[in-house]
């Protein structure tokens, strides 16, 4: 009967510690779990952060491309005759043969 006894005894020493071991697993799959959610939202914020610089970028190359062409149709524009003749005028005071260039009064 002591060894009845003694096994039954033995059963509950054993699911002592299973519950044990049982707590501890739980309790750490609990905290990775925490940890994983944390690490989730930091990405996650990051991620919008990330996102936001992207849209900025973006448009900042929008605006550099808009840039570009206009500075091509600009160079373009400075390679033709009415572009020259305009420079000669307003800058130089040239005129073509036969023109009369008037100037308004200057007021004193």
């Amino acid at each position: 009967m002591k060894e009845r006894v003694a096994a039954g005894g033995r059963r509950k020493k054993y699911r002592k510690q299973n519950k044990k071991v049982l707590l501890g697993i739980v309790l750490v799959a609990a905290l990775f779990g925490g940890i994983l959610l944390y690490r989730t939202k930091l990405l996650q914020a990051r991620d919008a952060d990330y996102a936001a610089r992207e849209a900025e970028l973006q448009a900042q190359i929008d605006d550099e491309q808009e840039k570009s062409e206009e500075l091509k149709e600009r160079e373009i524009f400075v390679q033709t005759k009415q572009y020259i003749e305009e420079i000669a005028k307003t800058k130089l005071g040239l005129v073509k043969p036969g023109e009369i260039l008037i100037k308004p009064k200057s007021e004193e």
